[in-house]
């Protein structure tokens, strides 16, 4: 391998992949792993034959053979173009969608944290139902795989989810005629949501060891729900050092993974009270700042005037906003303007700019001026928009 030369995922070479299992259960994950390593030692450390070590290197030294490009790089306006055409899974509820871009985007890592009740689960089942609506009728058209950690997942709701996005999907072919028949139904959906119930953190890591290989089999698959990425590695672990290498390598595993099989992975994370220095207290996302990196983008789920709103927190590509939902019989829905307010509404698109009135630029008003407030109930002294971020990961 040329000195100074990228380094690549050993998951990414051209090799068998029992061989790629066998480098990567011997502790190589890299190409920079298997540097100036000579093929003997390869095939002791790794327990493979010679041959297959040779096999290994040289695919090592191809990888650069051709320049960056053969190495993995791409140019900017590339990966602008790849951004740009990824698909997105949407969540039923118009605002939501909206500042999300789209819904949530494919071939990136997104986060769901909150409070117990605020509807984290409910939207992991509503986008693994989602992710199956046809292309032709606006989605991406692919499988789900669901990764339950605290035993959440509910079948009787993910049918009544399915059942609901099975007749909006009857009503769009009833407006539209030209369509073809969508084909989901509440057997065909539950049928595409492959569901591990997880019982440990060691499980938890074993599976994501094996998601790459699971995916290669399935490459229908478009969407993975961890449900919660959070909750053995709060009670398992005693050596924080332990759980900090554990944790970044796992979130580094489902990055990689995301990119490369071109899927969206959804973390739901729990929160956890922070003591403050002047013994107030406020709720924070678990697992503290360095998990915070984990995701491309952070939304902040959570409890104001007993209603439910999502906060785009951080992300690299999406201003931060904040969205009104609900979690109804149905699903995942928005929030349906009253009569007055459309009223009010269509007014102001009559009166143009001058005659701007009615309850519609109130309600906009009100947002407005509720994200500024200081959050009450769930989330302490949680403030939005208006955000900080303290060392220890927290908000303020």
């Amino acid at each position: 391998m040329r000195p100074g030369a990228p380094r690549q995922e050993v998951i990414s070479l051209s090799l068998p992949p029992e061989l790629r299992s066998k480098l990567l259960a011997a502790g190589f994950r890299t190409t920079g792993d298997l540097d100036q390593i000579r093929p003997s030692d390869l095939a002791r450390e790794a327990q493979i034959s010679t041959d297959d070590a040779l096999e290994v290197l040289r695919a090592c030294a191809s990888k650069f053979l051709g320049g960056w490009h053969a190495a993995g790089a791409v140019t900017a306006t590339e990966l602008h173009e790849t951004q740009r055409k990824a698909k997105r899974v949407i969540t039923f509820c118009v605002d939501l969608d909206r500042v999300l871009g789209g819904g949530v985007c494919t071939g990136q890592v997104t986060e769901f944290c909150g409070v117990p009740g605020v509807g984290k689960t409910q939207l992991g089942m509503q986008l693994a139902v989602d992710v199956q609506i046809p292309v032709a009728y606006g989605g991406v058209g692919g499988k789900a795989v669901y990764i339950d950690t605290e035993g959440s997942f509910s079948v009787d709701r993910a049918r009544d989810i399915a059942a609901a996005t099975a007749r909006h999907l009857d009503g769009t072919r009833v407006r539209k005629p030209n369509l073809d028949a969508h084909g989901m139904s509440v057997e065909s959906v539950l049928g595409g949501i492959t569901y591990f119930r997880i019982h440990d953190s060691c499980e938890q890591v074993a599976l994501v060891n094996m998601l790459d290989r699971l995916l290669e089999l399935n490459p229908d698959v478009k969407l993975v729900v961890v449900d919660s990425i959070t909750f053995h590695f709060r009670q398992d672990f005693r050596d924080m050092a332990h759980r900090t290498r554990v944790l970044t390598q796992m979130a580094q595993d489902f990055m990689a993974l995301a990119e490369r099989r071109a899927l969206a992975v959804v973390f739901i994370n729990q929160v956890t009270t922070k003591v403050l220095e002047d013994r107030d207290s406020k709720l924070v996302p678990a697992l503290g700042e360095s998990w915070g990196h984990a995701a491309s983008t952070r939304v902040i789920l959570y409890w104001q005037d007993n209603e439910r709103f999502a906060h785009v927190y951080k992300s690299p590509c999406l201003p931060a906003a904040t969205a009104h939902y609900l979690v109804t019989s149905d699903g995942i829905r928005g929030v349906k303007p009253a009569p007055q307010q459309q009223r009010g509404q269509q007014q102001q698109g009559q009166q143009g700019q001058q005659g701007q009135q009615g309850q519609g630029q109130q309600l906009a008003q009100g947002q407005q001026q509720g994200q500024g407030q200081q959050q009450a109930g769930a989330w302490g002294v949680l403030r939005l928009p208006e955000k900080r971020e303290t060392p220890e990961g927290g908000f303020s």
